[in-house]
């Protein structure tokens, strides 16, 4: 806490500037912490906008001093989106704790009480001299936690307050204190909020374990929007989720599901992640359950379907219980896809060039076959079996210029086009430059890179909407560092195209809904299924300074993820991680070819055009098997003693479908053609058959028929020999 309001309790520590950013998220959330000295005139809803996610507001002083702003401050925060606590600066060099106690209530009583979106009450406990009314600094500081949690505790509310204390003067309290939540003060000379800690000097004061923090006021210089002073700049140790758990009053409550399972699609034999989040006091248990039914060792917050099949197909809930209740996410379906069969392949593992088209914005782009991406410390596709070699695609390599890559496969025997039903499939990496901050900045400079796919080409064109664009495709991009959505309003962090034409959120194409935010990254649609936090590769980091920060939820870079583009009947849908990301109308779609590509589509430069591109590998084109039907059934027939019979059978199905003929309901042996002959026709042959006809996409049965054996006359009686006159 600042000098301003009483003691300086970091004079040992070195004060640096820190300018915040513009981000709206941060892996670790930013906050403030302020009083009067601020003036009333705070602009809350721009301190969010700047990356603000929360804040404590001095409530009162000693015994006397009511701070004039802390009524503004609680409420317009409040209003802006910023969660915000109050907080007590003490005098224990003056009196015992109680009468402090009595007099922060009588101010900040109704916030505490009230809960739900306030956070967790401060001590701020500075003076570190005298004490009085307690046995020790550590037991007056306990006394006064204590009772605020006790009269908290007579309104109905759970609280578990924080003290607030520098790296340095912590030596001064015993272990008993470290039962509340630590706020660390300590001002480096160029702090890292997102990677850095407190801990930096008097580490001998560790007393809540050896780098434990969970709070650090990292600087008294942080800009604050409509503010007379700078304000002090906070950080959490974790995510925007944890502080909630951890620091909202009434978190400490029954769970509370902050994002549900999404809708899924999964292929036969593949995998996913169904994930949950839930707030509430820890710890939290968590089960599973499938049609209602619980899933046996489904008990952490992810849930992972393997191998999937048609019997996985149905709704998926997680359960989530703590010691107050318990609490039922959304129900996510899963549609298990109809099987698919590869008709092209290309894994790149070799230099196919020649059997490509690439078409290209300029000389400034990029495409290297066979990339062995290993060397950048990225680890082999999903699809891949024992190499790490795939297509790279790059765009602006040298000039601030929009500019785009796309490839199609030439017509070939072995790509002839396709119509009807198929899909484009591969496995995708986007890496980003950084450092990574959150999506309003995102990457580095020039970080807002992506790769497209498409499908109904003709091949021979560039698929975005750049200057003189024929783009003739119905076409997808993501970019990977998820910083689109908040800086353009052409484009989203997922956008969907028909030709040279940009689906905006209002045209109803995306899965996400029709809101501004659908197609981008802070949008909670995404979030469940792509919870942010990928950090470069090891190797990048080391070898690259600037490959720090994670990503912030929502984006799809430094992962491989696995794309899916479908042409149906009516439309085309795109699919990331089996998450359906939108369907845009098929008709007027006349070509046959398939595309994939890259494209900068902002006019700057990556700051490092090493760490900026695109990955595609084990590239397939799949087409729809279909399940068999019979044309022409056998029919019933008759046939004689010793004789031979043939039944056939005459089906459809993409494969071609397998048999497996019955007699009286047991499969015969070997009988596995459209045709089966009865041969040297016995008594015992006569009977039911059937013919079981079957590929991977189902299986159907004929209908019975008969077989009738003949047999020649047989003389049961001769003739008697007669006498007649």
């Amino acid at each position: 806490m600042p000098a301003r309001r009483f003691v300086r309790v970091a004079t040992c520590l070195a004060v640096f500037f820190f300018f915040l950013t513009s981000a709206r998220v941060f892996a670790r959330p930013l906050g403030v912490d302020v009083s009067s000295y601020q003036g009333p005139s705070i602009n809350w809803a721009t301190a969010k906008a700047n990356g603000i996610s929360f804040a404590w507001a001095k409530a009162t002083e000693g015994l006397t001093v009511d701070d004039a702003d802390f009524t503004i401050n609680m409420a317009n925060a409040k209003a802006a989106g910023v969660l915000i606590g109050a907080y007590h600066f003490a005098h224990p060099e003056l009196r015992g704790p109680s009468t402090e106690i009595d007099h922060f209530w009588s101010v900040a009583g109704n916030y505490i009480a009230n809960g739900g979106f306030y956070l967790q009450p401060v001590l701020d406990y500075e003076n570190f001299t005298t004490v009085v009314g307690a046995a020790s600094i550590s037991d007056w500081a306990n006394q006064w936690c204590i009772g605020v949690s006790n009269k908290a505790y007579a309104k109905g509310v759970i609280v578990h307050p924080i003290v607030y204390v520098s790296v340095c003067h912590a030596c001064n309290y015993d272990s008993t204190v470290t039962q509340w939540i630590p706020w660390l003060a300590g001002y480096p000379a160029s702090a890292d909020t997102q990677n850095g800690t407190p801990w930096y000097t008097c580490t001998s004061c560790e007393k809540w374990g050896a780098g434990v923090w969970t709070i650090w006021q990292y600087t008294d210089s942080a800009p604050l929007a409509g503010a007379t002073q700078n304000a002090d700049g906070d950080v959490f140790n974790g995510t925007m989720t944890q502080l909630t758990n951890k620091l909202v009053i009434g978190a400490q409550s029954a769970p509370t599901i902050t994002s549900s399972p999404s809708n899924r699609n999964g292929d036969r034999g593949g995998s996913l992640v169904m994930r949950v989040e839930a707030s509430g006091l820890a710890p939290l248990k968590y089960q599973w359950r499938f049609n209602n039914v619980a899933i046996a060792g489904a008990t952490n917050s992810t849930f992972t379907l393997t191998n999937i099949q048609t019997t996985s197909a149905g709704s998926y809930t997680a359960v989530v219980t703590n010691t107050v209740g318990t609490t039922t996410s959304g129900v996510a379906l899963l549609t298990v896809n109809q099987p698919f069969l590869t008709a092209y392949s290309e894994n790149f593992e070799t230099n196919n060039s020649a059997n490509w088209t690439i078409n290209t914005s300029g000389t400034d782009n990029r495409v290297t076959f066979a990339y062995d991406y290993s060397v950048i410390g990225i680890p082999a596709a999903p699809n891949s079996v024992g190499t790490t070699k795939g297509l790279r695609l790059e765009a602006n390599l040298t000039k601030t210029n929009a500019a785009a890559v796309s490839l199609s496969p030439l017509p070939s025997p072995n790509f002839p086009g396709f119509s009807g039903n198929y899909r484009l499939h591969f496995d995708m990496w986007i890496n980003v430059n950084g450092p990574l901050q959150g999506p309003a900045t995102g990457g580095g400079g020039g970080s807002t890179e992506g790769i497209t796919a498409g499908v109904g080409t003709g091949g021979n064109r560039i698929e975005w909407t750049g200057a003189s664009s024929t783009a003739d495709a119905i076409y997808f991009f993501a970019d990977g560092d998820g910083d689109v959505g908040d800086t353009s309003t052409t484009l989203g962090d997922f956008a969907a195209f028909k030709r040279t034409v940009f689906q905006t959120t209002a045209s109803n194409v995306y899965t996400a809904g029709i809101q501004t935010t659908a197609d981008q990254t802070v949008d909670a649609y995404y979030q469940n299924v792509y919870p942010g936090g990928q950090s470069a590769p090891a190797f990048q980091q080391s070898n690259y300074p600037q490959q720090t920060g994670a990503l912030a939820p929502g984006a799809v870079g430094l992962g491989w993820h696995d794309v899916v583009v479908y042409k149906g009947t009516t439309a085309v849908d795109w699919f990331i991680d089996g998450l359906k990301i939108a369907s845009v109308s098929s008709s007027s779609l006349a070509q046959s070819n398939v595309t994939v590509g890259y494209w900068d589509p902002f006019s700057s430069l990556s700051d490092n055009t090493n760490l900026s591109f695109g990955l595609v590998d084990n590239l397939r084109v799949e087409i729809e098997a279909v399940a068999p039907a019979i044309t022409a059934q056998p029919s019933s027939t008759s046939v004689a003693l010793n004789s031979n019979k043939t039944f056939t059978v005459t089906a459809t199905g993409t494969p071609a479908p397998t048999y497996q003929w019955r007699f009286n309901g047991t499969a015969i042996p070997n009988a596995t053609t459209n045709g089966y002959t009865v041969s040297n026709a016995q008594t015992t042959d006569a009977g039911s058959y059937s013919v079981i006809v079957s590929n991977v996409a189902g299986s159907v049965t004929s209908s019975s028929t008969l077989l009738t054996v003949i047999l020649p006359p047989t003389l049961t009686s001769q003739p008697a020999s007669q006498t007649v006159n």
